[in-house]
């Protein structure tokens, strides 16, 4: 998880007052760096859930954990007011369906943070300093979890554009017309080289802050907000509980 840039997102829309501290929320592909980015919001009613057994170990208090495949929750529709993940989506064999799963457990919308795609980030991956295929998690857990579905073998990473996660998300709910809100940082990734290569990475990411703080859309660190649709079209009408297509128009 990007730390810091999680936390003054979250925290901006908590000050916009999108987010509630007492609100309900759903966090997928989830562990223990998101309990204290929630634990020092100071948020309530928080559901930590992932594929690892450690969240139901007990070291998710004060909130709930739970094992859940993002890519299939078993909750009901509208079970949670937010869904978050960080860095989980790519982790999944097809993100969109795992982004759309959260957006149907979810009443006001999701929160997502994963990496963009730009031009920055494709020399980063022509010059070795950034992964396609995400070999360091698998490696970093022993090789055998952290991959794809949290399998033993390394995922593709997928990195997101504003139009991607708009198009994913309009063709998952035409019944209205959802809001979208974005927001960018630069994260350098932890790159243990030495001598000229040391210094010449160094440049490099110091490059990528002034570029990045410059054309914000060539950022690494990337968050999508989808708000749900909060009326209808005009095409269509809520008849008890099924909507249906108006005969006049």
């Amino acid at each position: 998880m990007r730390f810091e840039f999680s936390r003054s997102v979250v925290q901006r829309l908590m000050e916009a007052g999108a987010l509630s501290p007492q609100g309900s929320m759903l966090a997928v592909c989830a562990g223990e760096a998101e309990r204290d980015l929630f634990a020092s919001l100071g948020l309530k009613n928080v559901t930590i859930t992932s594929l690892d057994p450690v969240v139901t170990s007990g070291v998710m208090a004060p909130f709930t954990g739970s094992l859940a495949d993002v890519r299939k929750l078993p909750f009901g529709d509208g079970a949670f007011e937010w869904v978050f993940v960080s860095d989980g989506l790519h982790h999944c064999d097809s993100p969109h369906a795992a982004l759309l799963e959260m957006y149907r457990v979810a009443t006001r919308g999701v929160i997502v943070f994963e990496s963009r795609d730009n031009l920055l980030m494709r020399w980063g991956v022509k010059l070795g300093w950034v992964e396609d295929y995400e070999l360091s998690a698998v490696i970093g857990n022993g090789g055998v979890c952290a991959g794809v579905n949290y399998t033993c073998v390394p995922n593709f990473v997928y990195r997101w554009t504003e139009r991607d996660f708009e198009k994913a998300i309009s063709c998952a709910d035409p019944t209205g017309k959802p809001s979208f809100k974005y927001f960018y940082g630069f994260n350098a990734p932890v790159r243990n080289y030495s001598g000229l290569k040391t210094v010449v990475y160094k440049i490099a990411v110091l490059s990528g802050l002034v570029f990045s703080s410059i054309f914000k859309k060539q950022s690494n660190s990337f968050c999508m907000v989808a708000f749900k649709p909060t009326k209808l079209f005009p095409w269509l009408q809520r008849e008890g509980e099924e909507i249906r297509f108006k005969s006049s128009c």
